[in-house]
């Protein structure tokens, strides 16, 4: 019996391959994302930490000589968590654009895989179409053979 084979199937494959390179691409950036917000998360534990420290010192008397030093550190959390919600917002774009090309890459995928469908259909049918037409000869043979005889 004749065995099926897709004439396109490179074409599928490659498509396959897309997909999942697409699909890596996203899980990156989504490791990367959580990344940053636990960056971010752990910057704003240390901010606080910060402002209970700065209060701790203030509480205690006169600190003239630290409030320069205070003012810098509270500009370097600001910065920080400024730099990194920058970072964030660029990450989550890139996450939108890679969803975008992965939904295009599976309509790609799956319009392959009908037109495989439908030349494995075509190729079932035509196996049942000679199969029936064998079992017509191999009747009507029969059927000769016994009116002949």
């Amino acid at each position: 019996m004749k065995k099926f084979s897709f004439r396109y199937e490179s074409v599928l494959k490659m498509r396959m391959d897309r997909e999942e390179r697409i699909k890596n691409e996203l899980a990156k950036l989504i490791s990367r994302r959580q990344d940053l917000i636990e960056a971010l998360e752990l910057l704003e534990i240390n901010s606080k930490n910060y402002d209970q420290h700065i209060q701790t010192v203030l509480a205690e008397g006169d600190a003239q000589k630290e409030r320069q030093q205070f003012v810098q550190g509270k500009k370097y959390y600001t910065n920080q968590r400024n730099s990194l919600k920058q970072k964030i917002s660029v990450v989550e774009n890139e996450i939108r654009k890679t969803q975008e090309k992965l939904v295009e890459a599976m309509k790609d995928r799956k319009v392959m895989d009908k037109l495989k469908e439908k030349a494995f259909q075509e190729f079932i049918d035509a196996i049942n179409e000679a199969d029936a037409k064998l079992i017509e000869e191999v009747v009507n043979y029969s059927n000769n053979k016994k009116n002949g005889e």
